[in-house]
């Protein structure tokens, strides 16, 4: 108790010294220019990619009644994209506007981020995972696409680091921190409302408090509860989509590692680097737990590897009993948890009085060598990486007339954004995805007079099926291919009327 108060008032002493001030002040500085070069990595070329399918859907599901469209989707909880339909309202329809939210989100997972390492660990792990989260491919791509993946990073780093001081004041002193408690009952409520992975998370740290706080299970309770009853209006709809989702494959433990080279733009030397530091950090972590295994305080480190991988688990165990959720975007939950064991490799691998330089030398030289790759070697502001939608779309309505019929395969009208059906643009369109809608098709030529047809291929692809029988139906003419979508032309041939009478045919026929 002695040493601990000379290690406050020593605190509190150098406090009192202007070396500490200047300390504080470049850290501010620090994180300001991290969040600049943020900023400008996320909004620069925020709308030059075409919107994907999936984006287009998150468009259309935020128009009309949102909620009940969400519940018959097979897609997340409604947070997402009850924001992106407000943003509508207020910025239109743009394809910038439409992914402002998840650059607004990403750009706050820089500060935020920086908050929790300082809490965690200290200054040093904060700026360092701030920056990685401000350069790597992954944060800044999911930045720039309208889909929640962005917010529930967010929110995950938010619900974090209000959990770890309730998690402390009930572990150490049998209490629980109101403020704390509040602030981390609306985080996780709005976490879970963002992703079905941030519902995860919520039900891995109540776990983990349950299981850390013991002896103080009412205090867990009065948090647990708030967020249950909160979450209760949408478990039917959660459940609904467990029972009637589509089963996308079977679920695989290489998941594990292509989600992690994910996280370091899919570049195999970046992960490569970032395993070995994990191993390093690792190994001196081991000797960490071992000097604490009497009664220490709770390290940082096995929380976060428990962060980052139990959202592996259990979505894993998840997917064998019902739908396939194991993928590398549903595992974006514990990206922070990635990069602040990084940050905190770093600061372990070097100490001593030149320690800092060291660390800070390593730390920038790992986050230059990522942004290089980004921009030199992935080209990711001058290169398309999505779908071209948009330039499909163009076409069509370019080269269309009031005699060319569009058929397509579109869950949920999102063709729509840019054939632009509902306000006056394209409106000559049928819907078919399988051979049993040729009929339909066949039948809107007859009855609408049309000459030509654009078979307009996106994602979902139709069945090959119905694209042979269509080229043996009509006449295929042209065919544009897009990355990710096409066009095929076709006319429509000249058949002689049914009600027409036929010659008879001559009773015999010429000898040769």
């Amino acid at each position: 108790m002695i040493e601990r108060e000379g290690r406050v008032l020593e605190r509190g002493y150098r406090r009192e010294k202007p070396l500490p001030a200047l300390h504080e002040r470049w850290a501010l500085i620090a994180l300001l220019a991290i969040m600049l070069l943020g900023a400008v990595l996320r909004l620069y070329g925020l709308g030059f990619q075409s919107l994907s399918g999936d984006e287009l859907a998150s468009w259309s599901l935020s128009e009309g009644d949102t909620i009940p469209q969400l519940v018959g989707s097979y897609v997340q909880p409604p947070l997402y994209f009850l924001i992106l339909d407000l943003t509508r309202l207020i910025f239109g329809d743009s394809e910038w506007a439409l992914r402002l939210p998840s650059a607004v989100a990403g750009w706050l997972s820089i500060p935020a981020v920086y908050l929790l390492g300082k809490r965690l660990y200290s200054e040093r792990e904060g700026l360092m995972a701030a920056l990685f989260v401000a350069v790597l491919w992954s944060p800044i791509y999911y930045s720039q696409e309208a889909r929640p993946l962005a917010v529930l990073i967010l929110l995950s780093i938010l619900t974090s680091y209000f959990w770890w001081n309730v998690m402390l004041g009930l572990r150490y002193r049998g209490e629980l921190i109101g403020r704390e408690a509040v602030w981390y009952v609306v985080c996780a409520v709005l976490c879970a409302y963002a992703h079905y992975s941030g519902l995860l998370l919520v039900v891995l740290q109540g776990v983990a408090l349950a299981a850390l706080a013991r002896g103080t299970l009412r205090q867990v309770l009065l948090v647990y509860v708030p967020v249950f009853l909160a979450y209760l209006p949408w478990l039917p709809g959660m459940v609904y989509q467990l029972r009637h989702g589509e089963q996308a494959g079977e679920p695989t433990l290489q998941t594990l590692p292509h989600y992690f080279q994910t996280l370091f733009g899919r570049s195999e030397l970046l992960a490569v680097v970032a395993w070995t530091l994990l191993a390093f950090l690792l190994l001196r972590g081991w000797d960490d737990l071992r000097r604490r295994r009497k009664g220490g305080m709770v390290p940082p480190g096995p929380l976060l590897a428990a962060w980052a991988v139990g959202p592996f688990v259990g979505a894993y165990l998840v997917s064998l009993s019902s739908m396939n959720v194991l993928t590398a975007e549903n595992l974006l939950v514990s990206l922070p948890a990635v990069y602040l064991l990084i940050a905190r490799a770093v600061t372990r691998t070097f100490s001593g009085r030149a320690a800092g330089i060291f660390q800070g030398t390593v730390a920038v030289g790992l986050a230059s060598a990522c942004l290089a790759y980004l921009l030199l070697s992935l080209n990711y502001y001058t290169t398309s990486t999505k779908e071209q939608v948009r330039e499909a779309g163009a076409y069509v309505v370019a080269n269309g007339n009031q005699e060319t019929l569009v058929v397509r395969c579109d869950a949920g009208d999102r063709l729509d954004y840019y054939l632009n059906t509902g306000t006056g643009g394209w409106k000559n369109y049928v819907e078919a995805c399988t051979a049993k809608d040729l009929p339909k098709i066949e039948s809107t030529v007859r009855e609408g007079g049309y000459r030509e047809i654009f078979h307009f291929i996106s994602s979902p692809e139709p069945d090959q099926q119905l694209v042979t029988l269509l080229q043996r139906t009509f006449q295929p003419v042209q065919y544009k291919r897009f990355d990710g979508a096409s066009v095929v032309v076709y006319k429509v041939r000249k058949r002689v009327p049914a009600s027409l009478p036929q010659p008879e045919p001559p009773a015999s026929l010429p000898k040769e």
